[in-house]
């Protein structure tokens, strides 16, 4: 039996190859599980700036959101499929899959 800890070090694995992202991680609290998927950023490639003392600097930083939740691993997978799926979407095709049980009626 594979180990929790081995399966989340999978899932991650899979998650970050998914979303093409620099990190990933998986939150867990005792009934809900979350997938933080971050990306390696830069301020200086940013619309804003960071001063100290005065003087701009630039540092490197990860940019993380949380994009998927469940309270089972294969909850998770599914939540973070139906992300993926979203992102490619466009608003014309969402509202279309959104409609379609209703016009079915």
């Amino acid at each position: 039996m594979i180990s929790g800890r081995v399966r989340h070090r999978n899932l991650i694995k899979r998650f970050i190859r998914m979303f093409r992202c620099d990190t990933a991680r998986i939150i867990s609290f005792p009934e809900r599980m979350f997938l933080v998927i971050g990306s390696n950023r830069n301020t200086k490639d940013g619309s804003g700036y960071w001063t100290k003392n005065g003087h701009p600097i630039n540092f490197d930083y990860v940019e993380e959101k949380v994009i998927a939740s469940g309270k089972t691993e294969a909850e998770l997978v599914a939540s973070a499929k139906r992300y993926r799926k979203l992102c490619g979407m466009t608003t014309e095709d969402y509202l279309r899959q959104l409609l379609a049980p209703l016009e079915a009626r």
